[in-house]
């Protein structure tokens, strides 16, 4: 991913934390501020929480990274910004992504519910394969 031109058009400019730190969450796959953190602190040392809270709020209202919630996790962060499912291993925690592909999940619900929705989250536990 280009992140310097999903940068530009969304009218930000393309500075060296936001590129660290996309570059974190892309790496980590799903990633909490705590992880963003540490990580980054090797690279720039004076770089503040709030510096990373700041630019973390700015990516997720410019749609260019997305918010992950699921219960009893801490606040995570992802580059996959499309709608998906996120399957999580009960025992180990991994998250992967599953995208909705030929299934229109969005479409279904909305027919049964007779009205639009504006976002979908669905966390999936299980046991992955290496946890069975």
């Amino acid at each position: 991913m280009d992140f310097h031109k999903k940068l530009r058009e969304k009218g930000l400019k393309a500075t060296p934390q936001r590129l660290l730190i996309l570059n974190i969450i892309k790496e980590g796959g799903h990633i909490d501020i705590e992880d963003i953190y540490n990580k980054l602190k090797k690279i720039i040392p004076s770089i503040s929480i709030a510096t990373i809270y700041k630019n973390l709020k700015l990516l997720v209202d410019k749609g260019i990274i997305k918010d992950v919630n699921i219960s009893s996790f801490k606040q995570m962060y992802e580059v996959n910004t499309k709608e998906h499912i996120h399957l999580i291993c009960k025992k180990c925690r991994k998250i992967y992504d599953l995208d909705f592909g030929e299934i229109d999940i969005k479409n279904f619900i909305e027919k049964k519910i007779d009205d639009k929705i504006d976002k979908i989250e669905i966390n999936v536990f299980f046991l992955c394969e290496k946890c069975k």
